[in-house]
């Protein structure tokens, strides 16, 4: 940012911090300061005072109102704010701070240079080691620890002590600890870090020679350091604070967004790993690319995920990222979900059939079905239920055209074998069905997913994308990503940047299942791993971990995945279990426990109440609005925070949110699984794979939580729900 009077402000990861834990009038009183600045720095100047008696000359204060200071490094045409606290505090806290430029890490850090004050409790024995007393010191300034903070860092005896004396340190410190007090290897805190394990200097310009001006417009620095472009901006960011992810990517996450690839890739973790972040900023990369090549106009990114309401979520953040590439015309990212684009497509190609994704169109192919088994006979010990979802998962699954290839695919999944006769029976049922739904003119998503796929590769028509991203690649099927392939097709002369797919299979909640490998997508040497959770604390983290146990689960392609390694680095207070007598005592229990919330730092748009069925939605939304609580209950679109009330929706719903506080009702066992839901099972390993799904959802449900948790039943408990943490060997 730069003004009439040449300064550049910019505030690090530290001020973030220390503002959210402020009065809300103090931050606000701060955020209009900085925003009249940039709005006209000549009439609103910085009136930055010397701080007294402190070791580094270029520290200083500014008064944000009476009782609170802010603190700031000033080096030649740059004002770097850091800290912001009671006007006592924040100059014990600047007294011994000073900038260091680390070639090293090649970022700005701000560290103490005598003795850090650590809030730890003193061991329980003399003889009780210290956090970090097996970690050499030369280990410790190899991975990105300065020199100036290893006597703190020695101080400590617990992670608990490493918590509460996060001030203390540097930012990137503090997490390099963390992961090594997580049990990472030092492979993985570099990874995870961003921190060079050799720093390979350039002759021209080595990390050593830069100066704080040209060292802050690093990379490696950008992580830590926002530089606003203009007030909105400004004051978006101090609207979402730390948690803005819009800003501030943690190293492991830009390492995987801000790069090239030579062919499709592919990023896994647990809820909370911000795979969704690592999409849209991927997003945004590849379309700040595009606009920077003259050569490239009229190219753009499709953002594409299985749900309408996520893909609305992700466009309203997409919106705050980077809205010159929404709005830009044509755009430069469209976001869309999917089964919207293959019906937009097909309606320019005038695709002759009507497709039935829901709706009325839905209930006339149910009626042709009807008459289908009309005419038919099953096969022995075959049901309706069982014939269609053979037609669902196997038939046009796979997109089976004929006899021969449904005698020969692979069943593996289904639970009841069929012989060749049972198949060959079947297949006679298939056919009529199909010939019947098209000569009603109507087409199921799976055939249009077909249709379009056979357009793509028939016509190769100009398609303008550069490149498809994919969320929660977990629910899409293999027609999808066959269609996915086909938007983007291999080029001859390589496939760089094509497709970049994200996914947890630990959260599939549709019961899809595809081999990306079998689409024609190979992600093979470019699959990586997220492991730690941002947003949830370790607690909570735990309890969602421990509803997966015993649950065996694909990576999206031909291998396995785990939970093993995956962690958060908060802690908080354990979930809230609680069994009630009736479904009105744990209405009311709700009621109560929003109640409990802090309404000083907790807004009712922060909480969310999660329920399986829709039913049920209403009845929680009732009971809040008789006891006086406002609520919106989230159905269709993206979630306007700014609109009071208590969000309650389904647990289906909730994917891609997040709350400050969950409450999960009605999680007795006749309730969860829905009986519906159990009903429909076919045979035992449909059933098991509808458990299944419900463990997903309600894993999917408890990790939309940062730091409260409450989770009820009336009568028996549910055996899905968790009494306490998983092993180990989850996380």
């Amino acid at each position: 940012m730069m003004d009439a009077i040449n300064k550049r402000v910019s505030y690090d990861i530290g001020c973030m911090k220390s503002l959210r834990k402020l009065p809300d009038k103090v931050a606000i009183r701060f955020m209009d300061l900085m925003t009249k600045y940039m709005s006209d720095p000549a009439a609103n100047g910085l009136n930055l005072e010397t701080v007294e008696g402190a070791k580094d000359s270029s520290i200083k204060s500014l008064r944000v109102d009476q009782g609170y200071r802010a603190i700031a490094f000033e080096v030649g045409r740059d004002i770097m704010f850091v800290h912001v606290n009671e006007h006592d505090k924040a100059y014990r806290w600047a007294g011994n701070r000073r900038i260091k430029l680390d070639p090293d890490t090649n970022r700005i850090r701000v560290v103490e240079e005598l003795d850090v004050t650590v809030v730890e409790a003193e061991p329980e024995s003399a003889d009780e080691p210290r956090l970090f007393a097996a970690v050499a010191d030369k280990r410790l300034k190899a991975l990105g620890v300065p020199a100036e903070e290893l006597p703190a860092v020695r101080a400590l005896a617990s992670i608990d002590g490493l918590e509460a004396a996060e001030e203390g340190f540097d930012p990137l410190t503090y997490q390099i600890l963390y992961a090594l007090a997580a049990g990472y290897s030092d492979e993985e805190v570099y990874a995870l870090t961003g921190v060079p394990e050799e720093t390979e200097a350039d002759p021209e310009t080595s990390p050593a020679d830069l100066t704080f001006d040209q060292m802050i417009e690093t990379e490696e620095s950008r992580q830590t350091i926002f530089i606003p472009e203009d007030e909105k901006e400004l004051r978006r960011v101090f609207e979402e604070g730390l948690e803005g992810w819009r800003v501030f990517l943690h190293p492991d996450q830009r390492k995987l967004a801000y790069r090239d690839y030579n062919g499709p890739a592919m990023v896994r973790g647990g809820a909370g790993t911000g795979k969704t972040v690592v999409a849209m900023h991927r997003a945004k990369h590849l379309a700040d690319q595009i606009e920077q090549d003259l050569t490239r106009a009229g190219q753009r990114v499709l953002l594409t995920t299985f749900t309408t309401s996520l893909a609305q979520d992700i466009e309203a953040n997409l919106r705050t990222l980077c809205p010159e590439h929404l709005e830009a015309r044509p755009p430069r990212i469209e976001v869309i979900n999917l089964d919207r684009w293959v019906s937009q497509f097909l309606k320019r190609k005038s695709f002759a059939r009507e497709v039935a994704f829901f709706g009325e169109a839905r209930e006339r192919l149910d009626q042709v079905w009807r008459e289908v088994f009309d005419d038919h006979e099953l096969p022995e010990g075959l049901s309706e239920p069982f014939v269609r979802a053979e037609w669902a998962q196997i038939v046009q699954a796979k997109g089976l055209m004929d006899q021969r290839a449904y005698l020969k695919v692979s069943r593996a999944g289904r639970g009841t074998p069929l012989d060749r006769r049972k198949r060959a029976a079947l297949w006679d049922i298939f056919a009529d069905y199909r010939a019947r739904a098209v000569s009603e003119g109507l087409a199921e998503p799976d055939d249009a997913y077909r249709e379009a796929i056979e357009i793509l590769s028939s016509e190769a028509p100009n398609l303008p994308y550069a490149a498809v991203i994919v969320d929660e690649a977990q629910d899409m099927g293999e027609q999808a990503f066959r269609l996915i392939r086909a938007i983007v097709p291999e080029s001859p002369k390589g496939d760089s940047n094509s497709l970049f797919i994200v996914g947890d299979a630990h959260q599939r909640i549709y019961g899809r299942r595809a081999s990306m490998a079998g689409c024609g997508i190979n992600v093979r040497g470019r699959s990586k791993r997220l492991r730690l959770n941002y947003r949830t604390t370790q607690e909570i983290r735990s309890w969602a971990v421990s509803v997966l146990e015993g649950v065996s689960v694909d990576d999206l392609d031909a291998g396995s995945d785990t939970l093993k390694g995956y962690v958060s680095l908060l802690h908080g207070v354990s979930p809230d279990l609680v069994g009630c007598t009736s479904e009105i005592e744990e209405l009311k229990g709700v009621s109560t426990w929003v109640r409990s919330l802090p309404s000083e730092s907790v807004r009712l748009s922060d909480i969310g109440i999660l329920c399986a069925r829709r039913a049920d939605v209403d009845r929680v939304s009732a009971a809040l609005l008789s006891d006086g609580i406002e609520t919106v209950v989230l159905q269709a679109g993206a979630d306007d925070r700014s609109v009071p009330g208590v969000r309650i929706t389904t647990m289906h719903r909730a994917k891609g949110l997040e709350f400050f506080a969950v409450a999960i009702p009605f999680l007795s066992e006749s309730a969860f699984p829905p009986p519906g839901a159990l009903k429909s099972a076919v045979d035992a390993a449909d059933r098991e794979d509808i458990v299944t799904q419900y463990r997903s959802l309600l894993h999917v449900a408890a990790t939309r939580a940062k730091k409260a948790l409450r989770v009820s039943w009336s009568g028996k408990v549910s055996g899905l729900v968790s009494s306490g943490p998983g092993p180990d060997s989850l996380g």
